[in-house]
């Protein structure tokens, strides 16, 4: 019983002094299926971890704007290893909401960058102990056609 108390202080306390992962870029784009209302899109976004600690996620829920429009939602129910001061990937589906898309449709194909924000949180832990983490990144992402 003390045991698990110290590794759950130690993990609490590592969490206050670990280092967000770095958003590196977003790769693999594929159409899964496209609807009428909804679609869905597939990702894999590329972070890299400076903690000297490994760890694990295993939910994730995140919402994804582009040029500040609310795009749609993604939910990650998979264990996902973070490896220590190395990149990992994340497999993301994204429900795209058709009536945001539509409007934007022709301005993104003319660009060749877009303002990418992705909002939500993140269950993230090791041993067994998980905390729920927001998960906020902004900035300009290069579009490849």
């Amino acid at each position: 019983m003390v045991k698990a108390f110290l590794f759950v202080a130690t993990l609490g306390l590592a969490s206050f002094f670990l280092k967000e992962p770095e958003f590196i870029d977003a790769r693999n784009f594929g159409l899964r299926s496209i609807g009428s209302k909804t679609s869905t899109v597939a990702a894999d976004l590329f972070y890299y971890n400076p903690n000297n600690m490994g760890l694990q996620m295993k939910k994730a829920e995140l919402d994804v704007y582009i040029d500040n429009r609310y795009l749609g939602h993604s939910l990650l129910d998979t264990l996902i290893t973070i490896p220590k001061k190395d990149t990992f990937s994340i497999p993301v589906v994204l429900e795209v909401e058709m009536k945001n898309l539509f409007p934007n449709a022709l301005s993104l194909l003319t660009k060749t960058e877009i303002d990418l924000r992705i909002e939500g949180t993140a269950k993230v832990g090791k041993g067994g102990i998980f905390l729920n983490i927001p998960v906020k990144y902004q900035g300009k992402q290069t579009l490849k056609y």
